[in-house]
């Protein structure tokens, strides 16, 4: 009974003597760590943005895209000799007319058409065009609307544009800058060797 009773009173001191401890030896044992403070929603913007990088804007210079242009204004503006075109310099057509059918050996079929290249090129188109095969053949500017004959043709003056490129197909002839336009009234398809005819094309105003 003795002993029983000396083993509380022990129990008691040691739990009395913990108690009385309990200051020194806690910490020990608790966490060491620092808390975080919880930021305010300032704060919160601010790192947020300070985080996020900002898109930087780039913007790439591309070449402008040229137009490109009808294979006919090509092919006109070669034979003029001209290399590019200014505002508003598009060729248009200020004559045009057909051939006509002189007989069944001297006949052409197609448009004769005279262009308008800027300021004060000019430039005569063929297209569509055929005409029979003969000797020496050129294109000449006449005076007379319909001519038949060589005096027809050639009187009082014309303008030879060059011999003629070929039986079929479109074709240019670049217009002198000193020929007056308003004096010549129609296309001829004419032979030197022969002195002859094979066609002509009236030309009537469509603008200018």
């Amino acid at each position: 009974m003795n002993s029983q009773r000396w083993i509380a009173v022990g129990l008691l001191a040691l739990l009395v003597l913990c108690l009385a401890s309990s200051g020194v030896w806690l910490p020990f044992f608790g966490e060491d760590e620092t808390p975080t403070p919880t930021p305010t929603p300032g704060e919160v913007v601010e790192l947020e943005s300070a985080e996020t990088p900002t898109p930087t804007l780039r913007f790439e210079l591309t070449a402008t895209a040229q137009p490109t242009l009808d294979p006919v204004v090509v092919e006109l503006m070669r034979e003029t000799g001209l290399e590019t075109l200014g505002v508003g310099d598009e060729p248009f057509i200020i004559m045009a007319g057909d051939f006509t059918v002189i007989d069944s050996m001297h006949r052409a079929d197609g448009t004769a058409s005279i262009y308008q290249i800027g300021d004060v090129k000019r430039a005569l188109r063929l297209d569509p065009f055929t005409v029979t095969s003969g000797p020496d053949l050129h294109v000449i500017l006449s005076q007379d609307s319909e001519p038949r004959t060589s005096a027809e043709a050639l009187l009082p003056t014309h303008v030879d544009l060059g011999p003629l490129k070929g039986l079929s197909g479109a074709q240019n002839y670049d217009i002198p800058d000193d020929v007056n336009l308003k004096t010549f009234k129609s296309v001829v398809i004419y032979s030197k060797s022969l002195i002859l005819v094979f066609s002509s094309a009236t030309l009537e105003q469509v603008r200018g």
